[in-house]
């Protein structure tokens, strides 16, 4: 398979909407290692991603880097599609028995993201595996909701 081929408007536009989601918006060690480690392996097979040489790979890492650095910023102010996926709540499950937060909790996910708690507060409750939706507010900054019962707290994605 030809690298050159494997670059169309498609391919391009899938990979801008796995980087720019929720889901996958930060790499897991805080520094570019590839398309391999930002994905999750389901992610990265239904991409198509795992029929790529090493080679291809390493070349597509290279030219997702360039692009996310020198002009996926003015894509990002730009694409009415990028906007209207950024504002698209995404949703998640946490992962076994939830009793709320208490001002410093972590939210483990199922899959795998883990997110801190941003604001002090509290809430009590006792849930198995409850769905959350996480989307940026108005100022920016994520918020999780418990779909259940639509309390929200402020959050940071640590990994």
């Amino acid at each position: 398979m030809c690298f050159k081929s494997l670059v169309s408007p498609c391919l391009v536009t899938l990979l801008l909407l796995i980087c720019f989601s929720a889901s996958a918006a930060q790499p897991k060690s805080g520094n570019w290692d590839g398309l391999r480690k930002m994905m999750s392996a389901e992610e990265f097979k239904e991409a198509g991603l795992d029929n790529l040489s090493a080679d291809e790979l390493r070349r597509l890492d290279r030219w997702l880097l360039k692009f996310l650095a020198y002009e996926s910023a003015q894509l990002v102010k730009a694409d009415d599609k990028i906007k209207k996926l950024q504002k698209t709540a995404v949703r998640r499950r946490i992962v076994g028995h939830f009793k709320g937060w208490t001002g410093k909790t972590i939210f483990k996910l199922d899959n795998g993201e883990i997110w801190k708690q941003r604001l002090e507060s509290r809430y009590a409750i006792s849930l198995e595996h409850p769905q959350v939706e996480i989307k940026k507010n108005l100022f920016g900054f994520y918020e999780m909701k418990i779909v259940e019962t639509g309390r929200r707290v402020g959050v940071t994605r640590v990994k």
